[in-house]
């Protein structure tokens, strides 16, 4: 399954995990979860014994930390959010893709 969390990350910033958490407005320990639980997982970056995470992680911490306070979804209810708006986004493509090759 294609999931939210494989942002494409086209900038270069990067952040450590105490950096995350407070641009996120978030704690530590949520990030720690949210790693544990693999929704980060596949934004971290290591950089020698620390890891480092980039603006799509950012990104998706705000959107769960979104779903999770506004709408009182739980951070695996939001995970499987994330996955089916990627996949909406996905179906998009496809369809905008054939409508072009119809020349519609």
């Amino acid at each position: 399954m294609q999931m939210a969390r494989e942002v494409r990350e086209e900038a270069q910033m990067e952040f450590a995990v105490e950096e995350l958490a407070r641009l996120a407005e978030t704690t530590i320990e949520v990030i720690q979860q949210y790693c544990q639980m693999g929704l980060l997982g596949e934004e971290q970056r290591s950089v020698g014994p620390s890891v480092r995470f980039g603006e799509g992680s950012l990104f998706l911490v705000r959107r769960i930390e979104q779903l999770r306070v506004e709408y009182g979804v739980s951070a695996g209810g939001a995970e499987l959010v994330l996955d089916l708006a990627a996949r909406v986004e996905e179906l998009e493509r496809e369809i905008r893709s054939l409508r072009e090759a119809l020349g519609r």
